[in-house]
């Protein structure tokens, strides 16, 4: 009988490594999503995507790799539980299996946004910092007034003139 116990928690083993092996899968999934909607919006690949890819498969791995260590310890409690008391449960890495699920929810709902959404927020953010310079600096005119007359910008620093001035050496 506990033959069978371990060969439980062997397909449970194997069940937890295809939960990572689809995460990754996803992961990629929406970098290739990415990469499309980009490219419709004409936006340029910069490294700035690659790193932020890296670090939502940290992000991800690390979340699976933690409720994975508490599937561990639940599948060898039941494991002990049912080779000294004969209580049986059914033996399944339900943590894992939910991380899985917030993955793919997470990464399903990120392939099907359309390409707009990302340029809608980015305006969204414009709107914001601008307003912000208005309410900083006082109204529209002195912001205007600053970049075309005072030649500095908002910090103080010189800013370079790239003004035509008739050579052409």
């Amino acid at each position: 009988m506990i033959q069978e116990r371990i060969t439980t928690l062997m397909f449970d083993g194997g069940l937890m490594l295809l939960c990572y092996i689809i995460i990754l899968g996803l992961i990629f999934c929406d970098l290739r999503a990415g990469i499309r909607k980009a490219k419709q919006r004409g936006e340029f690949k910069t490294s700035e995507g690659y790193k932020r890819t890296i670090e939502k498969i940290s992000k991800y791995f690390n979340m699976t790799f933690a409720l994975s260590l508490i599937d561990v310890v639940q599948l060898v409690l039941l494991l002990f539980l049912y080779n000294f008391y004969k209580v049986d449960f059914i033996m399944v890495p339900w943590f894992t299996l939910l991380a899985l699920g917030y993955v793919g929810f997470v990464e399903v709902k990120s392939i099907w946004e359309p390409a707009d959404i990302k340029e809608r927020k980015q305006q969204q953010e414009y709107r914001k910092a601008i307003l912000a310079l208005i309410r900083e600096y006082g109204g529209i005119e002195k912001v205007l007034d600053a970049l075309t007359h005072d030649k500095k910008d908002f910090e103080g620093n010189d800013i370079v003139s790239h003004e035509y001035n008739g050579d052409d050496n």
